[in-house]
């Protein structure tokens, strides 16, 4: 017995990353449970400042399970992680061709509603948080021969560098299905702010411009069903303007910014960083090839380091390899040139005390002042004796100590050890030693990090950090207030990490950041002052993420009554989910959603305008409060008519054309017809005409 539960330990914590199944089965005749199937899934991503809007569409079905007849009647239930500052915020589901919106509610409510409309077979779904990371969706009925639609939509935090933002793609749930389908299709809308989408981690893998004659222009990337155990991310380009990003959404003179910063931007002094980068590949223990490893490391160091900054490249192989013998610039031409130039440098197992000790040499013999990383998934030093003694050995060749920071991307076939009452999988005993004896760090991709995040945390720390850090923001002409940064350390800052946080305002711009503490034993305090001009306006999902934080901090206080009412207030006013509340679709005529856009039905075709035709793209889509066009004119005189109509054909709002110039034109909507009021939710159509030329998108106001 204690093999079994040991194997099933072990399987859970290497083979996924959080807790992701799928499994069917008949709730009112047996517990037993088959795993169920995803027939079609597909993700599209829009960009919102601090944080990315995930639709994620997915078709279930009893394929290849006992529950394969007409007859038969079965509850889907996926169980799926998310990251700790997601907000989830809707969920759909498909009654024919009918869209369900869900209702939110306390927990105990909707469960009880849910239960009893199991018992009558009607049809129901309910997503419910069950800690601050996990999420369970069941469905109810599903025929064996039929299959049932979902789409979750939810707010992903993501991980900031001065070239790139990026967010996890969620191919661990898709993996969850018995029958894998066959791709995975993400769609990404860009604007002006957000450009260039990204496949993070498979240069294999790449986003194609694309068009539909309903949906406009957009971005997508196919992910085939071999990498649906890859760690993939999305990234766009990163917005930052001077080390720094900042927008807001606001009524009035009362709004909801985010922001997000360098530190290193507001400090005077810059210390250029000194890097070994030491790579030691063991292929028996990741999923990862020698080529995708090589892949991730040149995109980190690519987008963390500097050409101010310093680096080399040192192999583990038989007899280790270094690209070079001295220090060589971090510019983006050397960078690549080094990766470029490489010839199978790495070997198929670990040799990794003699990386470590080749490492130290390196720098001791280049000036003695430059730091390690050490990337490996090396195993054979998880026994405490051998571990102490190669320990000992390295740390005697140092003087002074070299900062080594490990980041350990092993993901499978990681032995337990156990010392001192605390487990140890892997090289793990070794790896906290070191690091923390030589003053480094230690990130492994078994604390639910992808690779890049783990290779990220170690150059992160190489320009050093903030001590008694404080960010403090304010208005000239009123103040800040209920602010929340999405940091793990509140006094630290690490100079080369992008600070993020978002607040309430309330008054009249310029806006006023203050950063200050104590760096390198010397204190500091730097101020800016922002123009609302500058800023970049955010849509009403800026509320969500505002109040997504503002939950998240009430959960994890000490629970009561008064602070449990208020998550339940909280959470039902804003329509986002928490731990004392659900989301429950009925079959409901009240419910149903005439509104709702099913992207999942866009048709796709590769984006072919030829130069010289004129375009048009819109953004948001659907919108809120503001639509943005973008139009590009080849001759701004021919241009007849840009008009906003009803699906009956009738005129609502006619924009002036007299200002229109050749090239690209932004111009936006906010909503308001030619009468003065604002439209009502629905369906209603952008009309461009020239003499030459006619497009007609649909645009949706939610």
């Amino acid at each position: 017995m204690k093999t079994v539960l040991l194997s099933c330990l072990l399987f859970t914590v290497f083979n996924v990353s959080g807790y992701n199944n799928l499994k069917i089965g008949d709730p009112r005749s047996s517990w037993w449970t088959s795993p169920g199937t995803i027939e079609k899934a597909l993700l599209t991503v829009r960009p919102k400042g601090l944080f990315m809007e995930y639709g994620l569409y997915l078709t279930f079905s009893s394929r290849g399970s006992n529950w394969t007849n007409p007859q038969d009647t079965v509850e889907v239930t996926l169980d799926f992680d998310l990251p700790e500052n997601a907000i989830l915020h809707d969920s759909w589901l498909w009654i024919g061709n009918d869209i369900i919106k869900a209702k939110i509610m306390d927990k105990w409510t909707a469960s009880s509603i849910y239960e009893n409309v199991v018992k009558r077979r009607r049809d129901p779904s309910i997503i419910m948080k069950q800690s601050a990371t996990q999420y369970e969706l069941r469905v109810f009925p599903m025929a064996g021969n039929q299959t049932r639609k979902v789409k979750i939509t939810y707010l992903m935090p993501t991980t900031w560098n001065k070239s790139q933002v990026s967010s996890k793609i969620p191919t661990a749930i898709v993996n969850t299905s018995y029958n894998k389908p066959a791709s995975f299709p993400v769609v990404a809308w860009t604007d002006t702010t957000w450009t260039n989408p990204q496949v993070i981690n498979d240069p294999d893998l790449s986003f194609v411009a694309k068009s539909d004659t309903t949906f406009g222009d957009f971005h997508e990337a196919t992910i085939p069903s071999s990498k649906y155990n890859n760690a993939l991310s999305i990234g766009f380009d990163s917005p930052l303007v001077n080390g720094m990003y900042f927008s807001q959404y606001q009524k009035g003179n009362e709004g909801i910014y985010q922001l997000a910063l360098f530190p290193d931007q507001f400090i005077q002094t810059h210390i250029s960083k000194k890097a070994a980068i030491l790579i030691d590949y063991d292929a028996s223990n990741t999923q990862l090839t020698s080529k995708e490893l090589l892949s991730i490391v040149k995109n980190e160091l690519l987008k963390n380091l500097s050409s101010t900054d310093s680096f080399n490249l040192l192999f583990s192989n038989l007899s280790i390899k270094r690209y070079s013998e001295k220090w060589v610039a971090a510019s983006k031409t050397n960078i690549e040139a080094a990766f470029a130039g490489l010839t199978n440098p790495l070997s198929s197992y670990s040799n990794l005390g003699a990386l470590l000790g080749n490492g130290i040499d390196f720098i001791i013999k280049n000036g003695n002042d430059g730091k390690i990383v050490l990337i490996t998934d090396g195993s054979q030093y998880g026994g405490f004796q051998v571990a102490n003694t190669l320990t000992n050995d390295l740390i005697k060749l140092m003087n002074p100590k070299i900062p080594i920071h490990i980041s350990d991307y092993q993901s499978i076939n990681a032995t337990p050890y156990y010392y001192n009452g605390q487990t140890y999988y892997g090289n793990d005993y070794f790896y906290s030693n070191l690091s923390r004896m030589t003053l480094g760090s230690y990130h492994k991709v078994l604390n639910n990090l992808s690779i890049s995040e783990a290779i990220y945390g170690s150059l992160k720390y190489l320009g050093g950090s903030i001590n008694s850090f404080d960010l403090h923001t304010s208005l000239k002409s009123g103040f800040c207030y209920s602010r929340f940064t999405m940091t793990s350390e509140s006094d630290i800052a690490y100079v080369d990490e992008a600070i993020l946080q978002v607040g309430k305002f309330k008054g009249e711009f310029p806006f006023l950041i203050e950063i200050s503490g104590e760096y390198n034993n010397q204190v500091f305090s730097e101020m800016m002052e922002i123009q609302k001009p500058a800023g970049t306006d955010n849509d009403t999902l800026s509320e969500e993420i505002w109040a997504g934080q503002y939950i998240k901090k009430l959960e994890s206080s000490t629970q009561s009554n008064d602070i449990i009412n208020e998550i339940i207030y909280s959470s039902i006013n804003e329509r986002i989910l928490s731990q004392y509340t659900s989301f429950i679709c009925l079959e409901d005529t009240n419910y149903i959603c005439n509104n709702c856009v099913d992207e999942s039905q866009i048709t796709t075709r590769v984006k072919t305008w030829i130069a010289g035709q004129d375009s048009m793209t819109v953004y948001p889509n659907p919108f809120a409060e503001r639509l943005t066009i973008e139009l590009m004119c080849t001759n701004s005189t021919e241009v007849k008519e840009l008009s906003i109509v009803d699906v009956t054909g009738t005129l609502i709002y006619r924009f002036s054309t007299d200002n229109l110039q050749k090239g690209k034109n932004i111009i936006t909507w906010n909503g308001m017809a030619a009468t003065g009021e604002r439209v009502k939710p629905g369906v209603y159509m952008l009309v461009y005409k020239t003499a030459g030329y006619s497009k007609s998108i649909k645009i949706v106001r939610k």
